[in-house]
C-alpha cells in the first residue's frame, strides 16, 4: 500500500477547500471509522518521518507545531510563519487531497476526529496494531475508490447521454443510419454484426483472426459518409495493436484474416462518439466509412 500522505501545491489546496466545511453533519460510525483511521495511519507515517530527523530540525520544527499547520489547513485557518508550522500545512495539503476523493464518494468527514487521530497518533510513542488497522483501512479505502470510480462513470454518463441529445449529434446519427440503410439496400453482400458495424468482404483472406493482445499491419482509409477523406495509410502498412483503436475498427479487424480486405461503415458511437475530434474533423457521432487490408498479424508474446 502507498503512502498516504503525499505532497501537493496550493493550487491543490485552493481545489480541495472549495465546498468543504469544517464539519460534515449525519456521518455514521462508519465514516467516523475511515476518518479515524485515516486520521491514525497518517499521524504514525508521521511520526516515524519525523523520528527520522536530527535534533537540530526537531528543535526547529517541533510537532506542536506541525499538528497547529495541520490543523491550520483541516480547519481552514491562517498559517504563521513558522517552519514545523508550513510543514504541517504541507501535509495537510496531502491530506486534504485524499479528502476529496473520499467526498467523491459521499464519505462524510469529520474534520475534527480527524485531526484528533492524527494528533494522537503523531505525539504517542507508539500506535497499538498499527498494521492491523493499517490494512483495515487498506480495505475501507478500496471500497471508497471503487464507489468514486463508479460515481464517475455514472456523471460521465450522463454527461454523454446529454452530449447524444444536441441538435448536431442526433442529426450525424440520423444521416449515418440513413446512409448506411442505403448501401445495404443497394448491395446484399453488406452484412452488419449485432453491435451495429455493417462491412463487406472485397477480398477473402487466409489464417486466424488477430486478437485483441495481438499487432496488425494494416493499410487504410477513411472517410466521411459524404466522401471526405479524413484519414489514410497513403497506400502503406502501418502497424497498431487491435486495441488501441476505436471501437468498431477493433471488432472489424478480429473478423479478418491476413490477406482480407473490407469497407467497413462504423456508427458513431462505435467511432469517435458523442465527442467526434479536437480537431473538428470527425463530428459527434458521425459514421465513418473504412477501406481496410489486414496485411498482416505479429502475434501477443506468450
Amino acid at each position: 500500500m502507498k503512502k498516504i500522505i503525499m505532497a501537493c501545491g496550493i493550487a491543490a489546496l485552493m481545489a480541495s477547500m472549495t465546498g468543504c466545511g469544517k464539519s460534515s453533519e449525519g456521518s455514521n460510525s462508519t465514516d467516523d471509522s475511515i476518518v479515524n483511521l485515516f486520521g491514525t495511519i497518517n499521524g504514525a507515517d508521521l511520526a516515524q518521518a519525523y523520528a527520522g530527523l536530527d535534533s537540530t530540525q526537531k528543535a526547529q520544527m517541533t510537532k506542536e507545531d506541525v499538528l497547529a499547520g495541520i490543523k491550520a489547513v483541516l480547519m481552514t485557518d491562517t498559517a504563521e510563519n513558522r517552519r514545523g508550522y508550513i510543514s504541517g500545512m504541507q501535509i495537510g495539503m496531502g491530506i486534504l487531497q485524499n479528502l476529496q476523493m473520499m467526498q467523491q464518494a459521499d464519505v462524510k468527514i469529520d474534520r475534527e476526529l480527524l485531526y484528533k487521530s492524527i494528533a494522537e497518533a503523531f505525539t504517542a510513542d507508539s500506535v497499538k496494531d498499527l498494521a492491523i488497522k493499517q490494512n483495515q483501512l487498506q480495505g475501507m479505502m478500496m471500497n471508497v475508490q471503487a464507489k468514486a470510480m463508479e460515481k464517475q462513470e455514472a456523471e460521465q454518463r450522463k454527461k454523454d447521454e446529454a452530449k447524444a441529445e444536441a441538435p448536431e449529434a442526433k442529426a450525424n446519427m440520423k444521416a449515418g443510419e440513413e446512409y448506411v440503410a442505403k448501401q445495404m439496400a443497394a448491395d446484399p453482400e453488406i452484412k452488419k454484426t449485432a453491435s451495429g458495424i455493417a462491412y463487406k468482404v472485397q477480398k477473402e483472406g487466409k489464417g486466424a483472426n488477430p486478437t485483441d493482445g495481438d499487432i496488425v499491419s494494416v493499410v487504410y482509409e477513411g472517410k466521411l459518409i459524404d466522401g471526405t477523406v479524413f484519414d489514410s495509410s497513403a497506400g502503406k502498412a502501418v502497424q497498431f495493436p487491435v486495441s488501441g483503436v476505436i471501437p468498431g475498427f477493433s471488432e472489424m479487424l478480429k473478423l479478418m484474416k491476413p490477406g482480407e480486405k473490407v469497407t467497413v461503415y462504423i456508427p458513431g458511437p462505435l467511432a469517435y462518439g458523442v465527442n467526434g475530434t479536437p480537431d473538428g474533423k470527425i463530428g459527434p457521432n458521425a459514421t465513418l466509412v473504412f477501406d481496410l487490408t489486414l496485411e498482416a498479424i505479429q502475434p501477443q508474446a506468450k
